[in-house]
This record gives C-alpha cells, structure tokens and sequence, in this order.
C-alpha cells in the first residue's frame, strides 16, 4: 500500500509539473465578439502586410497604472499578427519634451514609427490606429486634387450633395485633398497625384480644358464623376479617352419592391471582376446615373478600357422626363436603351517618358451622386468610393481596406423594448421576488 500510495503521489506531481511546463509554452485564444472585435480585422491585416519593409514600433506615451494593462490589451491585436511589431511604453513624466511635441494630454497617446516616419493617434482603436498605418504606408503625400470654380461638388461643402465625409474618409487614408480652381492657378500642380471632375455645373474655358487634356496626356492619374446632361466643355477630353455618355437616366423598375423609394435610383449587385471591385460584396446606390459606351469616333490610342460598374439586364436608359413619375416604361421607339450599360469603365494604359515608361489609370463614372455625404454611407457606396481612389493612387494593396465598426458596441432598444424592460425588471421582478421570500418565510414557520 505504502509503494501504491508513494506512485501516486509521485504521478500526481509529474503530471502537475507536465501541466505547468504546457501552460508555459502553448496557449489558446478564441474570439467570440461580434465581427472578432479583439482580433485584427482582414482590412487591418491587409494593410499590416503591406507595410513589408521593414519593423513597425508602436510606443505609448501613459503613465503607470491600469491603463497601461488596456492599451496593452488593444494593441495586443497587432503584435499578435505580425512579428514586425513591437509595443513599448515610455512614462511621459520622463520626456517632457517629447510629450509637449506630440501634444500628448493626461490620456496618453500612441506613436506609430516606420522606416523613419511617424503618425501619433491618441484614439487607441483599431480604426485609428490602421488608419495611421496607412497614412505611413506611402512615403510622401498623395494629393487628391477636386476641380472648383464651375459648380463641382467640393470637398469643403458639408451639405447632403458636398464632398466633405469623402475627404475626410481619404484623408484618414493618407490621401490629402485640395481644391484647384485651375483658371486662378493657371496650372494642375506637379505634387498632384489624382485629379478629380465632379459633376461640372457651368462651361470650363477652353484653356482649362487644354490643361486638362494634358495633363492626362502626361499620364496623369484622373476620376471623373460626371451625371447625365451636357459636359460643359469636356467633350475634347471624353474623346481623348475614347468614351461618350449615352442620353437619359438610368431606370430600375422593381424600386417599389426593393425599397429604393424612386425609380432612377440604380443599383449594382454584381460586380464584374476587376482590380477595384475584386473585394466588394455590398450593394451600390447611384441615384440619378446615366451610361457610358465606347466612343465610335474615338482617336487610335493604346487605352485598355474595363467595366467595373454595371446596371442590370432589366434597367434601361430613360430619355423622357422623370419629374413625377413613378410608373416609367420602357419605351424603345422613343430613344430609351435596354440595359446591361455601362456606368463605370476604368482605362489603363503605358506612358512613354523621359524618365522612362510608366502605367497611367483613369476612372470614369457617370454619377457623381454616390459619393456625396447624403448617400457616401449607404450600403457599398463608401468601399466602392475609397477602392476607387486607391486603385488610382497605385496602392493595390490596400484596396476597399476600410476598418469596419463592430455591431455590438452599443445597445439600442425601441421605446416597446424599454418600457417592457421597466415592467419586468422594476415591477414584475422585484414582486415575484419578494413573494418567493414570504412563501419560504411562512413554510419555515409551519415547521
């Protein structure tokens, strides 16, 4: 008995030393939060494996305490994903100066340095932290500059039909907006990397129009969003490109069942499959579209034209007008087109240079409508618009990467939902409770 006894004792301590010794070396994880909340998202991982060059150092300015155990906790998502990147803290009582530089306030603040560059963020989730990675993952600023002084739709303009919620979204991107009044300036500036023209509303000069059309010439990289009715002057530079717009406005006529609310709003669901739409799998909303089509007059050029936005087999082309009118037909003999058409046509092409050759990327699509801040966060409007403006700027990589929010942070209840909670739970509950505890009380009492 005393050898039975003394083998299991020592079995017992092995397997407690084994279990200590795993515990050490191997470690399980799951993430059971809406969307993986506390795990790195696919658009943050695609950005982390575009920064492939080099370490990436994460260092938080917080002062000891509990804090720093949460910050350690979000940033955790990170570190665990790739081995290029290191978390350390710095005590800002010890650098002063440094913190005084940075603006760091009682809450601290993160700095995000790679291949000598650095973006400090003093929101430490993961939007705005792979946010800052991608400003870091070009080594100098993009400029996204919007054509102005003919009515465009401008990226200061914070009404329903302005551009101000997209300039934000690509300046948290890395792609820094400007608006040109190129007439003033007399000249597209050398540092612009993406010219855009949306939706004209008065005739360009003639010099402006040269101006433009050479700078595509030169193999600039140019978005042109531009809605059904006259082009203001920019015909010479359709023709350039090799496209024309088709008459009338595009017309979905199942919107009563699909809940659109108006006829002329156009929606895409399946995406051809191109460099910007590969990782797009939500709906686009383009209220008030037209249609492109290759021109036939157009001038021999090397341009490669591919469809990446297209309308349904049932829409088609309405040339009459649409003022109240909500039970459109299709009427052929009175110059209406049957769809598929084409709303967005990406050309490529290589430029020759001096410095070399070099390829050169154009967009153009016929509604402007979609990236406004009234339907910018619409279903896919926001991934379709940012993949856009990636696919120009050259950063594949990064391509429709937009940090989603996570469903479940807040709680939202209807007034139903509520008031059936404060009956349950202020009335109904306490009640039952407290007749529970007479019912035990005078059972105890019998005995």
């Amino acid at each position: 008995m005393r050898a039975s006894h003394a083998l299991t004792c020592v079995l017992i301590v092995i397997a407690a030393l084994l279990a200590g010794a795993l515990s050490q070396r191997f470690s399980v994880s799951a993430d059971w939060t809406a969307g993986n909340r506390n795990s790195l998202s696919s658009a943050s991982q695609q950005v982390l494996d575009a920064l492939d060059a080099g370490p990436i150092s994460f260092v938080a300015y917080i002062y000891p305490g509990p804090r720093r155990a949460d910050v350690r906790e979000r940033l955790a998502r990170y570190t665990r994903a790739s081995s290029r990147v290191t978390l350390e803290f710095v005590d800002p009582a010890r650098d002063p100066r440094q913190v005084r530089a940075l603006g760091i306030g009682d809450q601290g603040a993160l700095q995000i340095r790679y291949q000598g560059r650095s973006q400090t963020v003093t929101d430490f989730s993961e939007k705005s932290v792979t946010n800052a990675l991608q400003k870091l993952s070009v080594a100098k600023n993009q400029w996204v500059v919007f054509l102005s002084g003919h009515g465009e739709r401008s990226p200061s303009d914070t009404s329903n039909g302005g551009y101000s919620e997209l300039a934000a979204a690509l300046d948290a991107q890395g792609l820094t907006t400007r608006s040109l009044n190129i007439a003033e300036a007399a000249a597209i500036p050398d540092n612009a990397a993406i010219v855009v023209i949306a939706s004209p509303q008065r005739a360009l000069l003639p010099g402006e129009v040269r101006m433009l059309r050479d700078y595509v010439a030169r193999g600039g990289a140019l978005l042109w969003a531009d809605d059904p009715g006259p082009r203001y002057g920019l015909e010479p530079l359709a023709r350039d490109l090799g496209l024309r717009w088709l008459p009338g406005t595009l017309i979905y006529p199942d919107f009563r069942e699909l809940g659109t609310g108006h006829p002329a709003i156009a929606l895409v669901a399946n995406y051809p499959n191109t460099p910007i739409t590969d990782n797009l799998t939500q709906i686009g909303l383009f209220p008030y579209a037209g249609a492109l089509a290759r021109a036939d007059d157009a001038p021999d050029n090397d341009w490669q034209a591919q469809t990446f936005l297209r309308s349904s087999t049932r829409s088609w082309l309405e040339t009459g007008p649409l003022d109240g009118q909500q039970s459109l037909t299709f009427e052929p003999d009175q110059g209406d087109t049957r769809g598929p058409l084409d709303i967005g046509i990406a050309l490529t092409r290589a430029v020759n240079t001096d410095a070399g050759q070099f390829a050169q990327r154009v967009a153009v699509v016929a509604d402007s409508d979609f990236m406004t801040n009234g339907h910018l966060d619409r279903l896919g409007n926001r991934p379709l618009a940012l993949a856009l403006f990636q696919w120009l700027g050259f950063r594949d990589a990064q391509i429709a990467v937009d940090v989603a929010k996570a469903p479940d942070t807040r709680l939202q209840l209807s007034p139903a939902q509520i008031r059936g909670f404060w009956w349950v739970y202020v009335l109904i509950l306490p009640f039952v409770l407290l007749g529970f505890g007479l019912w035990r009380w005078q059972r105890r009492r019998r005995r």
